[in-house]
């Protein structure tokens, strides 16, 4: 069973009136951004419990030795860990730290910004309390219970069986652990309310902020208030207070007007930031300050359309699940960045991005990048919490509301998705209309929805009580928007589209893409659509025909994949979500060196279709040795949903050598949206690097060339002729049943572009034999001193073998593992360069062909 997050301590709350006006109080679990962090990540001792008897045998005890456990880093997942790689269950946390006795009159908050699911947590033997949201931070004051100058043991009972949706219950420790020191009286947090007046282009800022004094004095206080952008200071204020002993929650607030001129608002384009800053101080002499971004935006219904900042926008998104088979879903900085970038070169500006509370991290980013979101509490489907009298969801709303205020990127908050047939919830309607009138009591600037795959067939549905009908849609795209509007007749947002999971094979990965997309444009009353999803991920999840996870464990709705190589879909699909309708280069006389550059607007009523602001052209030039250089670049004319076509003439110069010509169309932050490229020559021969062959079929490996799109394979047996199909990839597999075992076959691999086909390679002979062909290796990654290998899996593959070593051929290390997908060769030395080979033992016992070996250089 599940209990509400438990506060070992109970203070008492004060509400402060400023300028005749009431604020409300609820549960902070923030944490302070400016002050010095003590961390705590690293190695921790680990030990799993399969059975629950730790806490009967006393693990949590300050003495316990540990130094038989084993070592896990924080943060981490245990899944990343070949032993634990599908452990369910109970595991234990335990390291000692430090604090200086220098401190001891100091607040010591010890702050977990995530552990996946349940957690307990016990500083020298004493239980501080619990948590069970696991994609929530928490913390607790310890200054009781620390021994101020000598060692202290900090344990914690973690556990992953909770489980909501098809992906996966990563385990464990998942972001950082640090110590908070701070004295008595502090800052917990501040809301900004940044609202425009769009008529007289000013802007109205309000600070709500909320302090604690844990001391047993009245603290008198001066709040110092700094709002800023670019480093220069646009506003400044102060106000002072009275804060009563043994208060928690201490409320003042600020307002102040910018004027025009110092007003920047914030767009998907223009992601224009702020920063307030507020410190407290006693007697002159500085407590505790704290700093927060924001924006100046406003987002609004207004009949059938969505506005940003007045202006009708039509948006496209991505649904995402945020994580990976190398890093799990701890959520490193790169592991944001790269997925952040690939959502805005897809054209992403909206979306209801994900199921699972982000990081703040993960929304500075979006912010920064000008993607908007909206926040869910994660209930799915058959949910025991879709009860208006559970107290779990309020808990969580109020929480993300509190955590994620002064974000920009998120413009709305998700009651739940799916939950809406009242056969698997029958009191979803009481729930959903329940908690979206508190969405709006505690912030009334967002979008309150909850997210329905029912609401296209029910008019009843709870949808009724939402801003819009946000819908999820798997097939049936037009009649399932269609019938959602003229039951309910509000705007419609598809916050998840698709059809059939595609391919872990990046050549083989398509979706219907063009054919979704159309059965929802130009219908006035469809806002935009998202997406499912960004990536693939893992899972075990077993659905109906064609929904079922494939047995590496990566569920294949990406458009890249775990590994974040780019499927065919992601072309597809690029072109699709540009804010353009196409771009060509046409009108071509390379004997004149002139080109046009063909530009088509999206309608009015397309999707996307937004206005478009200091985009770009940049055309480029690709020399004798296919390397592209940059010729000029050209800031377009504002471009409306609607207008006609642009024209942009190319011009180069005739006397230089060129294989070709490249535009691109970027975003006024650089993201490059769509290109276009013409060769002027044939792609340069391709080279076979290696082949394997079984008793049916055989697989060729190659590198992949800049001046080839596409490789094919033509191959010959007697008088018989077969040309493969197309690939994208770096390997090509044949099976072929009408080969013969005993024969010779002759093949020849060939690269295309659009100018046409290569010279074939070398031709070369081989025959089938009884051998079995190896493992895909998709990709590999160094990760501190670990590396994972992820690598295909069929259904006959029963072990998996590894042979490595740090010298080219000689391979004097073995890992043999069932794990599925990516495996993790750890302890590794972080400065040397890896050499491996691959290789699957198959069922019946017979083990396949090692592959090539693999090189992994430092920082790979």
């Amino acid at each position: 069973m599940l209990h509400q997050f438990v506060k070992f301590q109970k203070l008492s709350t004060k509400i402060h009136f400023l300028n005749g006006m009431l604020f409300l109080v609820f549960m902070n679990l923030g944490y302070s951004q400016n002050i010095p962090k003590e961390f705590l990540n690293g190695s921790w001792n680990f030990k799993i419990d399969p059975y629950s008897q730790g806490e009967k045998s006393g693990w949590q005890n300050e003495n316990l030795d540990t130094a038989s456990w084993d070592k896990m880093k924080v943060p981490g997942n245990w899944d990343l860990v070949n032993e634990y790689a599908e452990y369910a269950g109970d595991a234990w946390y335990s390291r000692t730290f430090k604090v200086d006795k220098s401190v001891e009159n100091q607040q010591i908050r010890l702050i977990f910004q995530s552990v996946y699911n349940d957690a307990k947590v016990w500083i020298n033997g004493n239980f501080v309390g619990e948590n069970h949201f696991g994609y929530l931070p928490f913390h607790f004051n310890i200054s009781n219970y620390i021994k101020f100058g000598e060692e202290n043991r900090i344990t914690v009972l973690a556990n992953n069986v909770f489980r909501k949706g098809a992906f996966w219950s990563w385990g464990g420790i998942r972001r950082p652990v640090w110590l908070e020191i701070t004295p008595t009286t502090r800052i917990e947090f501040q809301h900004i309310d940044a609202v425009p007046d769009l008529k007289k282009g000013t802007a109205n800022v309000t600070l709500k902020i909320v302090t604690s004094n844990v001391s047993n004095e009245p603290k008198k206080i001066r709040f110092n208030i700094n709002i800023t952008r670019e480093n220069n200071i646009v506003a400044e204020g102060q106000l002072e207070a009275t804060i009563p002993p043994k208060t928690l929650k201490y409320e003042v607030k600020w307002t102040h007007n910018l004027s025009k001129s110092q007003v920047a608002l914030w767009h998907f384009d223009f992601p224009n930031l702020y920063e307030s800053t507020v410190s407290i101080s006693e007697n002159n002499k500085v407590l505790h300050s704290i700093s927060d971004r924001f924006g100046i935006r406003k987002l609004e219904i207004e009949g059938l359309h969505l506005k940003l900042n007045g202006e009708s926008i039509r948006p496209v998104g991505f649904n995402l699940v945020p994580e990976d088979r190398f890093t799990g879903n701890t959520l490193p900085f790169e592991r944001i960045k790269e997925d952040v970038d690939l959502m805005k070169s897809l054209g992403a500006t909206m979306s209801r991005l994900s199921h699972v509370t982000l990081p703040k991290e993960y929304l500075d980013y979006l912010d920064e990048k000008g993607i908007m979101v909206i926040e869910e509490v994660g209930l799915w489907g058959k949910d025991a919490w879709v009860d208006p009298n559970h107290p779990m969801p309020k808990e969580w709303l109020q929480r993300i509301v509190e955590y994620h205020y002064n974000h920009p990127s998120v413009v709305g908050w998700s009651m739940g998705n799916e939950i809406g047939k009242e056969i698997d919830n029958p009191k979803v309607k009481e729930y959903v209309k329940s908690a979206i009138e508190m969405s709006k009591k505690i912030d009334s600037n967002r979008l309150a929805i909850y997210v329905s795959n029912s609401a296209q067939n029910n008019p009843e549905d709870a949808i009724q009580f939402a801003n819009i009908s946000a819908i999820n849609l798997y097939g049936n795209w037009e009649s399932g928007v269609d019938k959602a509007w003229n039951y309910h007749k509000k705007p419609v947002f598809v916050s998840e589209f698709g059809h059939n999971l595609n391919s872990e094979n990046p050549n083989l990965g398509k979706i219907p893409i063009e054919k979704m997309m159309n059965a929802m444009r130009n219908k006035r009353y469809v806002l935009g659509a998202s997406i499912w999803t960004l990536n693939d991920y893992r899972s075990t999840y077993y659905g109906l025909s064609g929904w079922n996870t494939p047995p590496s464990q990566n569920r294949t709705w990406g458009v890249v994949t775990t590994f974040r190589r780019k499927k065919r879909a992601f072309f597809e699909l690029q072109k699709e979500f540009a804010p353009i309708s196409s771009l060509k280069i046409s009108n071509l006389d390379k004997t004149k060196g002139k080109a046009e550059i063909m530009i088509q607007p999206r309608g009015k009523f397309d999707i996307p279709a937004n206005v478009l602001r200091n985009y770009q052209i940049k055309k480029y030039l690709i020399d004798e040795n296919f390397n592209e250089k940059e010729e000029e670049n050209t800031v377009l004319k504002t471009i409306f949903p609607g207008d006609d076509s642009l024209s942009i003439p190319f011009q180069w110069d005739v006397k230089k050598i060129t294989n070709g010509i490249k535009v691109v169309f970027l975003d006024p932050q650089g993201y490059v949206l769509l290109e276009e490229t013409l060769f002027f020559s044939y792609p340069k021969k391709p080279t076979i690097k290696k082949i394997y062959t079984s008793s049916k079929e055989f697989r060729i490996l190659f590198d992949n060339s800049t001046t080839g799109n596409e490789y094919y394979l033509k191959y010959q047996q007697d008088d018989s002729i077969y040309t493969s199909a197309k690939t994208i990839n770096n390997f090509i597999d044949i099976k072929n049943n009408k080969l013969v075992p005993s024969k010779p076959i002759q093949v020849q691999l060939f690269s295309e572009n659009n100018f046409g086909k290569s010279d074939s390679s070398d031709s070369l002979k081989i025959k089938l034999n009884e051998s079995e062909l190896p493992p895909v290796i998709w990709d590999i990654k160094r990760v501190k001193e670990s590396l994972f290998i992820g690598y295909t899996v069929l259904p006959t593959d029963y072990l998996f073998e590894v042979e490595y070593g740090f010298e080219p051929n000689n391979y004097n290390h073995k890992v043999t593992t069932k794990v599925k997908g990516v495996l993790n060769i750890p302890n590794l030395p972080q400065e040397k360069t890896v050499y491996f080979r691959m290789r699957a033992i198959k069922q019946w016992g017979f083990a396949s062909e090692w592959t090539a070996e693999v090189v992994s250089k430092i920082n790979q």
